[in-house]
């Protein structure tokens, strides 16, 4: 099963769930939970639910295969932190999914312990890959105890800026 999460930002991220539930209705994927959020897109082919809760959201990402999450730090920490290799597809201001490209940034930032998708094509083949390119990326590219230091660093900096304040 592939849990998808859009987050809960007020824009809708429709690119990411009409392509996800197309995967589904073509059989490159062969079960997907999404959460939808604000997104306007009503999935056909996938088990879906606006929100959830923050339990349902760690027993789903426990039990997928694979992860697809928007390009949230929370929601990337979340799955690194239960031992996922999450697929990130960030929020892009152009599609109007957000307010501007933090986003993206963040997603390159990180895209040596994440995989990265800007572009919704490629989305397919990094869920089909999935468990090659995660090879690929070594033993210390992603895991928990790297999530947590990740983490750890992030608090670190967000306390500092709000020190400065």
């Amino acid at each position: 099963m592939v849990f998808v999460t859009v987050g809960t930002h007020e824009d809708p991220f429709d690119r990411l769930v009409a392509e996800i539930d197309r995967l589904v209705a073509t059989g490159e994927v062969d079960e997907a939970y999404v959460q939808t959020g604000y997104s306007t897109v009503v999935p056909a082919h996938c088990r879906h639910d606006k929100m959830i809760g923050f339990d349902a959201m760690q027993a789903s990402m426990k039990a997928a295969r694979v992860v697809v999450t928007h390009g949230g730090p929370a929601s990337i920490m979340q799955a690194l932190a239960l031992g996922k290799v999450p697929v990130v597809v960030p929020r892009q201001s152009r599609h109007g999914e957000h307010v501007d490209d933090h986003q993206c940034r963040f997603a390159r930032r990180i895209s040596d312990r994440v995989i990265v998708v800007m572009e919704m094509a490629e989305l397919g083949p990094a869920l089909r890959d999935h468990a090659a390119r995660v090879a690929a990326m070594g033993p210390s590219a992603g895991g928990p105890e790297r999530a947590r230091a990740f983490a750890e660093k992030l608090d670190d900096l967000c306390a500092a800026l709000l020190a400065r304040r």
